[in-house]
């Protein structure tokens, strides 16, 4: 495991985009499947997701996200000295999201920006990497998180229908020599490379097949249940204070059965941990920080000052953060027409 210490860099917002589009897993297959749709979303905990629609890409949610905290955090563009997009489903493969944002927002061109491919532990992974090198480069920095899985999926693959959504967050990080210090555990293991994967795209495409998202749940059951109790206590030494002390708990929202035997395992009382599976499904790289804006009722009532934030899944990529999140500000997610 890789440790890491984060010093003077404050979480001063995240805000989210979502599409407007919500698709009920009610209308997912025709009669034939309703039963096994229905029993799947039981056992995943989504009732509903957002859809982007043919015409929309992530680059339009996340254009959105980041205006949307800008707006609220009082930050203007021409103030921003790192842009980072984490994302596994980028508009396309190059050049990166993270460009078409950079024009679209008319940030400044000595404001370098690049993509991370990462999935599910997009946003620990981002946080440790966009605040490690914001501190090289200016004092303010955009983290945006965004998938479209939606479009990764084939017509027939009810079962992936019923879980994933599509979704977009910004997160604003500012130097602060105030700010308490984020721990960070990260680790990786590519013997899961074929886990959670999208073969036959990129440049490994071939024409005599369509590419189809694939994700073995069993594996991904096994590294929640196995590896990431493991990075948790790693956490928590690294932070020196117990589970008890952690206020609030937001989990990669994989599915709700992962959720909840994770929960078990890691002893941690559900009152403080945020879950949104069932308005908005599994939406990859976003799924941590839509759950906080999601939810803002229950985020205020919490302590943040000890906030834990673990995200795992593709690659295998597990990744962890220890945050005080006592002064962010949580925007609400924004419909994208």
């Amino acid at each position: 495991m890789a440790h890491a210490l984060v010093e003077h860099v404050a979480v001063r917002g995240v805000a989210a985009a979502v599409p407007a589009t919500v698709r009920s897993n009610d209308d997912i297959g025709g009669p034939a499947e309703r039963d096994y749709v229905a029993k799947l979303s039981a056992t995943v905990g989504v009732v509903e997701r957002r859809v982007v629609s043919s015409e929309q890409y992530g680059s339009h949610l996340a254009v959105v996200a980041v205006r949307s905290l800008l707006d609220t955090i009082g930050w203007n563009t021409d103030s921003i000295d790192l842009l980072i997009v984490a994302t596994q489903t980028p508009d396309r493969l190059f050049p990166g999201t993270s460009f078409v944002l950079h024009r679209q927002l008319g940030l400044r061109q000595e404001c370098p920006v690049f993509d991370l491919n990462l999935g599910c532990s997009a946003f620990t992974h981002g946080l440790w990497s966009t605040s490690a090198l914001l501190r090289s480069v200016g004092s303010r920095a955009v983290l945006v998180n965004v998938d479209t899985m939606s479009r990764t999926l084939g017509d027939d693959d009810y079962g992936n229908k019923v879980l994933f959504g599509d979704a977009a967050t910004a997160t604003a990080l500012e130097i602060d020599a105030n700010a308490t210090a984020m721990h960070v555990v990260l680790t990786s293991d590519g013997k899961g490379t074929e886990s959670v994967c999208f073969p036959n795209s990129a440049m490994s495409a071939s024409r005599d097949h369509v590419p189809a998202f694939i994700i073995n749940g069993p594996a991904v059951l096994g590294l929640a249940l196995r590896s990431v109790p493991k990075v948790v206590a790693a956490l928590l030494a690294e932070a020196g204070i117990s589970v008890d002390d952690v206020g609030l708990f937001v989990p990669h929202q994989a599915n709700e059965f992962i959720l909840d035997k994770l929960a078990d395992r890691l002893q941690i009382d559900r009152s403080r941990t945020i879950v949104t599976m069932d308005r908005f499904g599994n939406t990859s790289s976003a799924s941590i920080p839509l759950a906080l804006c999601a939810q803002p009722k229950q985020v205020a009532s919490l302590n943040r000052t000890h906030s834990m934030m673990i995200g795992f899944g593709t690659g295998f990529s597990i990744s962890g953060v220890i945050a005080d999140l006592s002064a962010t500000t949580f925007v609400p997610p924004v419909d994208v027409q």
